[in-house]
């Protein structure tokens, strides 16, 4: 760089003093005429091998302020060229290594392999990276959106087995007269029919409408022993099954901030997922514990191991630990709405299972 300075020092030095020759001859004497009266004093004209020559006293300081003038001119005049020719070098630099960095973009998205290059060898690591981690993407979305519509297609023929009962129960009754007994277990059998069919459409709906990103949170405070027993009450026919019971231990001025709607769903899908998986004759138990800064919440209950490999994956969408299709079996979207829930309301969530012992532990901020 500074090798490349001292040359255009140099070059324009050179075009300095060809201009000012230029100026000289161009003008007919004037610049040697305007350094004849500054430098020289006693002027006189003297006649020399036949030529007119001006004569007189020489004066170096006024020359030597001449020269520095011309110098500090000459400098400032070439860093400004020497700026501009810079800039518009590192310009058109930027716009090779610009056009260079597309070009093997477009080659490494196709497969190809561009040529070597050891001053983008860096770059070209991280756009195969780019590259690699989007196609995990696409590949992730492509087996969800599998996973949906096997699940859409497994709920669809699920759909089809209590409707039909409900339709003949409904058409016995219709068309003959039964005994009241029979009758009455027919409209138990209904019922629990009816059940199972708002259950499945249940799932339906948390399929098609899964993502929870543009929902608005509206959170207020709210009581959080009332809003338990709120919760557990409509729960309550379906402990009768097992034998179940809730057990509620929360301090009596304990609050959470949430939005109450969306947070019932993520409580209504534990407790849910409790009653399924817990032991005949058994508790579930809801414990709170408030801090300064968070509200954890802990639900419990004794059932099945939860082994650690599964304890990964019960959050994922469409994970389901019931692998065949029985009438217990969900869409694998419980535990993955819940987390979404609690995690736009800056929480966390957490499983854990030791000997048959599972428990969901909720944080939440109070603010």
């Amino acid at each position: 760089m500074k090798r490349k300075r001292i040359n255009y020092y140099i070059l324009f030095f050179l075009i300095f003093i060809a201009v000012m020759i230029y100026i000289d001859f161009s003008f007919e004497g004037i610049l040697g005429e305007y350094f004849e009266k500054q430098i020289l004093f006693n002027r006189e004209k003297v006649n020399f091998l036949g030529m007119e020559h001006t004569k007189g006293v020489f004066y170096w300081p006024k020359l030597k302020d001449i020269l520095i003038r011309l110098t500090v001119i000459c400098i400032v005049l070439l860093e400004v060229i020497t700026y501009f020719t810079a800039q518009r070098a590192r310009k058109d630099e930027e716009k090779r290594l610009i056009n260079k960095i597309e070009t093997r973009i477009d080659l490494l998205a196709k497969g190809e392999i561009p040529e070597k290059d050891e001053k983008l060898k860096l770059i070209d690591s991280k756009i195969r990276d780019v590259i690699h981690e989007k196609d995990i993407i696409k590949k992730e979305a492509l087996v969800e959106i599998n996973k949906k519509n096997d699940l859409v297609t497994y709920l669809a023929h699920d759909l089809k087995t209590p409707l039909a009962s409900i339709i003949g129960y409904l058409s016995i009754l219709d068309e003959s007269k039964v005994p009241e007994d029979i009758r009455k277990d027919y409209i138990k059998k209904l019922l629990k029919k009816s059940y199972r069919l708002e259950d499945l459409t249940n799932q339906f709906f948390d399929i098609t409408r899964f993502n929870l990103q543009e929902i608005p949170l509206n959170k207020t405070s709210l009581d959080a022993v009332f809003f338990l027993e709120q919760l557990t009450e409509e729960l309550y026919p379906l402990l009768k099954k097992k034998n179940l019971k809730f057990d509620i231990e929360v301090p009596k001025d304990m609050k959470i901030y949430v939005d109450g709607v969306l947070f019932a769903r993520v409580l209504n899908n534990l407790l849910k997922n409790a009653i399924a998986y817990s032991n005949k004759d058994s508790v579930i138990k809801i414990r709170g514990k408030a801090e300064d800064s968070i509200t954890e919440l802990f639900i419990e209950n004794d059932g099945d191991v939860i082994s650690d490999e599964e304890l990964k994956l019960i959050f994922q969408k469409f994970y389901r630990r019931d692998k065949s299709r029985s009438q217990s079996a969900g869409a694998g979207l419980g535990l993955a709405i819940a987390k979404q829930i609690v995690e736009k309301h800056k929480g966390s969530i957490k499983a854990s299972s030791k000997e048959g012992h599972t428990m969901f532990i909720i944080t939440l901020p109070n603010s």
